[in-house]
């Protein structure tokens, strides 16, 4: 097969995996791909995919690429919040937030990490469509904090808030946020609740 012939029927795709390639071309073989990467037509991104080695990445299509490769996921912690400009600096990698097991997959884009969240509580994210290509599933702010307190034990206190330089006025309109205390209520966690408190005496201090 003719790589121009593939990049003009793969190219709609934003990362492809095998399986993909053979419901173009039945009698594709492996090895092509090989060949393909060491021409720097395709570069590998992970977990079976890849993508073409021309396609412009940004922030949407690294999201995008993030929930394709490891389903069912969403972005949520860090890169939410980076996103919802809850924290200052922008994120290497993306963090998402699973029903599967807690996977790493290094890219040539970063980290892409994945921590499992038992299936009743993958709820809270919304759908964003920048365009009929670009897609991608993503925390809502409140569902993004509380994610990222759910799986960071060492926040004991407000002094361990300190350091992360968060929004405080972003973070002092949830007191008031009905889906935010919805939310939290539906995690049924004592823990959790504690550091919600905690949050909310380091918003306000």
């Amino acid at each position: 097969m003719l790589f121009r012939d593939f990049e003009t029927r793969i190219k709609p795709l934003p990362a492809f995996n095998l399986n993909d390639i053979r419901k173009i071309e039945p009698d594709f073989h492996r090895p092509q791909l090989s060949d393909w990467i060491s021409r720097g037509y395709i570069m590998p991104l992970a977990n079976g995919y890849y993508v073409l080695a021309d396609m412009q990445i940004d922030e949407s299509l690294t999201f995008m690429l993030a929930n394709l490769i490891y389903k069912p996921s969403y972005i949520s912690r860090e890169s939410a919040l980076a996103s919802y400009q809850v924290i200052p600096e922008a994120v290497l990698g993306v963090t998402n937030t699973s029903s599967r097991k807690t996977r790493l997959f290094d890219t040539r884009w970063g980290v892409f990490s994945y921590r499992s969240i038992k299936p009743g509580l993958m709820f809270g994210y919304r759908v964003i469509e920048k365009d009929q290509h670009i897609k991608y599933k993503i925390a809502r702010l409140e569902k993004a904090v509380l994610d990222y307190l759910y799986w960071n034990p060492k926040l004991q206190c407000e002094e361990d808030l300190e350091g992360l330089r968060w929004n405080k006025d972003l973070i002092s309109s949830l007191n008031d946020n009905h889906r935010f205390w919805k939310y939290l209520k539906i995690f049924d966690s004592k823990i959790l609740n504690h550091r919600v408190k905690i949050l909310m005496e380091y918003a306000h201090a």
